[in-house]
């Protein structure tokens, strides 16, 4: 860990609002050169409004920056680039049908010839090079950035952040779609920024990462800075307690042992060409089954095959009934009729209509009751989604408040509470907690108890190893879009875990 030195970049009584509203109240913080600093809280605590203040994407009501020591104030997001400061979004902000090398240089393009401005292709190859290098990236700059995985990807947006001469970087969230074999690379390749002096101003809701990481971590809870401490001082308690103002004993609490009901979800030799392969598995009532594997691995293909999202070439998924009768389930409409439902990974673009309030993302699926004669019955969906706000303790304005305007935790609940009738049976998770606090994945986990108690069969993928041996009764690996080990909680553990995915002994 780096020790800090004189500061780079001071934070000094920054205050910003919105209508009124306080989002960041006296803010105060300092940012040293090679220094890997992170930024904790829990959703609305106001990381992104500083982190937008700091790169430039909006200007403060009060306070001042100083860099070096010298006050500075950005007027937009290229001001605080030519000074050298860029973030990389957790979504990183590339043009997928330009090449690696061009989005490298994107903004920043050698050009010759004069005034005809013709790219100078070799130069642009080159800088591209040098950049990718510095990143440990083995990409060729000729590579379309719609061909690369998310964790190259990210490599792209961070080289084009030192392309431009950046000396401080800001990572949102950066491995919340890796494996844990990319998050080791990406950490490896932030050391070595480190070692050349880049600061890092790093923003993620996984503890553990910033214990692995950071040398000092700043804590907001609505809006005002709690604490800034050396992270090898502070334990996880003592952050969450910071971060939520209360204790969150439940956060890692592994739910009552509870003997598992009959089969109600039987996937046999579920198979999709080049992406699934024979993949075969059971959920009991009562029981949430984990699939654990590296990206790539099929886990999310498989749920959505299972739901019928995808078509299957071959293999079947039933839904049984009491004395194991059941129905076949080969499309989403017999899905949504057998009482299966899917909280989708990418919650924003296939969970939610970001521009429709919360009581419509409830009532997307109308349930039984909130039609009469093939009409929609609007008291009676407002109805559902009252009970499913109070259940889940969704935290709204109200039930005509746009989704937009909630917490990604709170989103999350929206999705979920779309799938918490008494019709539902089965319930396919992808990446549940994926981009919320700790506070919102406490109550998250605490909900998926509560329905397993109730009998609902529970299917849930994360790329969160803790996540699943803290919430599964059993684990199922998959590789290579195959089904390769199943563990009992009693046996599971995360390098038993990580053997079965990789593959090796």
């Amino acid at each position: 860990m780096a020790t800090p030195t004189a500061p780079l970049l001071e934070v000094q009584g920054i205050t910003k609002r919105f209508g009124g509203q306080p989002a960041l109240q006296d803010v105060t913080m300092g940012l040293a050169t090679g220094e890997v600093h992170a930024v904790a809280g829990e959703n609305g605590a106001g990381k992104s409004t500083l982190m937008a203040i700091l790169s430039g994407a909006l200007r403060p009501d009060a306070g001042a920056l100083l860099w070096e020591g010298r006050p500075v104030a950005f007027g937009d997001v290229r001001a605080a680039q030519a000074l050298g400061i860029s973030m990389v979004h957790q979504e990183p902000q590339l043009v997928a049908s330009l090449s690696v090398a061009e989005n490298v240089g994107l903004g920043r393009l050698p050009s010759r010839l004069g005034p005809l401005r013709v790219v100078d292709r070799g130069r642009l190859r080159g800088q591209a090079l040098q950049a990718l290098r510095l990143v440990r990236a083995e990409l060729s700059p000729e590579r379309r950035v719609d061909t690369l995985g998310v964790a190259e990807r990210q490599l792209v947006a961070i080289a084009r952040a030192l392309h431009v001469g950046a000396r401080l970087i800001i990572l949102d969230e950066p491995t919340s779609s890796l494996s844990a074999a990319e998050t080791e690379s990406l950490f490896a390749t932030l050391g070595a920024l480190r070692q050349r002096g880049t600061a890092i101003v790093y923003i993620s809701h996984r503890l553990e990462e910033l214990r692995a990481l950071a040398d000092r971590v700043t804590v907001l809870r609505d809006g005002r800075v709690v604490t800034t401490v050396p992270v090898a001082e502070t334990s996880n308690d003592a952050l969450i307690l910071a971060m939520s103002g209360r204790e969150l004993a439940a956060v890692d609490a592994a739910r009552d042992e509870r003997p598992a009901g009959d089969v109600v979800l039987e996937v046999r030799g579920l198979t999709r060409r080049g992406r699934l392969h024979e993949v075969s598995l059971e959920v009991r009532a009562g029981e949430i089954v984990g699939l654990a594997g590296l990206v790539g691995a099929g886990r999310s293909r498989a749920l959505r095959t299972v739901f019928g999202a995808d078509r299957a070439d071959r293999g079947e998924v039933r839904v049984l009934g009491a004395g194991g009768s059941g129905r076949r389930v080969g499309t989403l409409r017999e899905a949504i009729a057998a009482g299966v439902g899917l909280v989708p990974e990418d919650r924003r673009s296939l969970g939610l209509v970001m521009t429709a309030s919360v009581a419509e993302n409830i009532g997307l699926v109308t349930p039984p009751g909130t039609r009469r004669l093939g009409l929609l019955r609007r008291r009676a969906l407002r109805e559902v989604a009252r009970r499913a706000v109070e259940a889940l303790r969704i935290k709204t304005r109200g039930l005509d408040a746009p989704v937009r305007t909630l917490s990604g935790g709170n989103q999350q609940k929206c999705v979920l509470g779309r799938w918490v009738g008494p019709e539902s049976r089965v319930l396919l998770l992808d990446e549940p907690t994926r981009g919320v606090d700790v506070s919102a994945k406490a109550e998250i986990h605490r909900h998926l108890r509560e329905l397993a108690g109730r009998g609902l069969a529970i299917l849930v993928s994360s790329s969160e190893l803790p996540e699943l041996l803290a919430l599964c009764d059993r684990i199922v690996v998959m590789r290579q879009g195959r089904v390769v080990g199943e563990l009992p909680r009693a046996r599971a553990s995360a390098p038993e875990l990580v053997r079965l995915a990789t593959g090796t002994r």
